[in-house]
């Protein structure tokens, strides 16, 4: 299995504004020395508290922040330092579903030009090719043809996500990255949304990097997890042996202090995500 992604000694530091004009902002060290590799077609988790770096990580990844050190490749080309203008291959091959959706849709557009902006940069300048396109991945995600004339505000939290995910969909990625895309949702349908996810992802063959909070979603979704703490990874490996096995001080406090799966379905907790719906 060939990496789909690989990071070598990742690290991102940030400046604290200056208090005075007589003291330099302290640098915080969001992610440092990160290294890790994600096979082609595999399900790798990134999971930590608020706080810890996965945000900036995925952000990292997918070439929307610079690594102040280290390397980064997606599908064998190094992103590292490359201008905006010369990452199109990237914007084609990774996609993103953020956190909130309302806050990832332009609110002013109809879900048919949404969806079809990507394909709008990939130079597809054919209206009909694209109008096809919107309703075929609006139909995967969920959703009928009728929502491509609709705004987002029309629709509930769930089907913005449904939306989210159909954009991402658009360029015919081979890597997905989920950015906690369940955290924003009622309880009752962020197991609808999980599944859709999982669905996907396995249909088209996707590589995924699912970054959460949440350690029964990712044990569940996973093939492996990488633990972070204060911008490292402190363990890494597959998802059984790391919440059956854990060797991380951190991680077995971690896996201590979430509810299991089994508690959190008998008490519908966040475990019941897992279950049920489409």
């Amino acid at each position: 299995m060939s990496a789909a992604i690989v990071a070598r000694d990742v690290t991102r530091h940030y400046r604290r504004p200056r208090t005075s004009l007589r003291h330099k902002g302290t640098a915080v060290e969001a992610v440092r020395g990160v290294s890790f590799e994600v096979g082609g077609g595999e399900r790798f988790g990134i999971v930590g508290e608020s706080g810890c770096g996965k945000s900036t990580l995925m952000r990292l990844i997918a070439a929307l922040d610079r690594p102040t050190s280290g390397e980064i490749f997606i599908e064998g080309m190094e992103i590292t330092g490359r201008r905006e203008r010369d990452l199109g291959f990237v914007r084609s091959q990774l996609q993103v579903v953020f956190q909130d959706p309302m806050g990832s849709l332009d609110p002013r557009m109809r879900v048919r030009d949404i969806v079809a902006e990507p394909l709008v940069a990939q130079g597809n300048h054919d209206r009909d090719a694209r109008e096809e396109r919107v309703h075929e991945l609006l139909e995967s995600v969920g959703l009928s043809r009728q929502a491509a004339g609709r705004f987002p505000h029309q629709f509930s939290g769930g089907q913005r996500q449904r939306i989210s995910i159909a954009r991402a969909l658009a360029p015919r990625p081979s890597i997905l990255i989920a950015d906690e895309p369940v955290s924003a949702l009622d309880v009752s349908v962020r197991a609808q949304v999980l599944n859709l996810i999982t669905d996907l992802v396995k249909e088209l063959g996707l590589t995924l990097v699912f970054v959460s909070h949440d350690l029964s979603v990712v044990r569940h979704i996973c093939d492996r997890v990488a633990v972070m703490c204060a911008g490292e990874i402190v363990e890494l490996g597959p998802t059984e042996q790391v919440y059956e096995s854990p060797q991380d001080p951190y991680t077995q406090q971690l896996l201590r202090a979430a509810p299991s799966m089994r508690r959190a379905l008998r008490g519908g907790g966040t475990a019941e995500l897992v279950g049920g719906g489409s």
